[in-house]
């Protein structure tokens, strides 16, 4: 499972009550479209955690193949077609080669499966360059990357994919300092379906393809909470009773669908 099932995941968790009460299953909707590239969306039924945890088979059976997905640039409305392939994990997801993300541009999403109507709007950002990047050595042996840029109109975020090792991109941990410019410190995310976590850092000879990505400030929140919810689950003190605020509205739908300015590099671990 890569990142559209570790986000099912928790916002399955972030949906539970505090007495253990059912929860009735939900769209989960994780959709984003890039300046200069086609809309990826993953369509989900929401995991309701069990005593006994779920196999991969039963995970991969709350994948969503037969959803009508539009998108619509304000001027021409396109469907998405429902595709396999080992480039998208989960290994389904809805795309077009009739639309890419332009800047400025505001994008309508529309998803509807099983009596469920959901929708979402995003605009895509003006991507921006980095002013510096380097690798910097740690005492266990493990890198970090450092990044600079100029402080940014509107929020950032950077994702990476770990070539040979992860198949998508994974939001990296939020760590920035404020300033004129503004520094990135940026580790490996977390990925459930890594055998290594990578926890310590990137290894040497990796290499990482890294994305620098501008977002609206609701986008901004939404990954915000969504790494709050991510850390706490992990901690068996803390109970999880709120949804993470995504921008994807309908009775019984949660999700978000992103607008990115991203600009992308290649980073060669020592």
């Amino acid at each position: 499972m890569k990142k559209a099932l570790l986000i099912l995941l928790v916002m399955a968790l972030a949906a539970c009550s505090r007495d253990g009460a059912d929860v009735p299953e939900k769209l989960v909707v994780e959709g984003w479209i890039e300046e200069g590239r086609a809309p990826v969306v993953y369509v989900t039924t929401s995991l309701v955690p069990k005593e006994e945890p779920e196999s991969l088979e039963d995970i991969g059976s709350h994948i969503v193949k037969w959803a009508k997905v539009t998108i619509s640039d304000g001027e021409e409305e396109v469907i998405l077609t429902g595709t396999a392939s080992k480039r998208f994990y989960p290994p389904y997801a809805y795309t077009t080669g009739r639309m890419v993300g332009k800047a400025g541009k505001t994008y309508r999403l529309t998803v509807d499966y099983g009596g469920v109507h959901a929708e979402a709007t995003a605009t895509v950002l003006p991507s921006r360059p980095l002013s510096s990047i380097e690798t910097v050595k740690q005492a266990n042996g493990r890198y970090i990357i450092r990044a600079a840029f100029p402080d940014t109109d509107g929020c950032c975020r950077f994702f990476h994919r770990i070539e040979k090792v992860d198949s998508t991109f994974i939001p990296s941990p939020l760590a920035y300092t404020d300033g004129s410019v503004r520094e990135a410190i940026i580790r490996p995310g977390k990925s459930i379906a890594r055998a290594d976590d990578h926890a310590g850092g990137f290894a040497s000879g990796e290499r990482v393809r890294l994305k620098f990505c501008t977002m609206d400030n609701g986008m901004y929140r939404f990954w915000q909470a969504f790494e709050e919810q991510a850390y706490l689950a992990d901690v068996p003190v803390f109970t999880l009773d709120g949804n993470i605020p995504g921008n994807v509205s309908g009775d019984r739908a949660i999700g978000y669908f992103a607008g990115y300015g991203c600009t992308e590099y290649s980073v060669e671990i020592p």
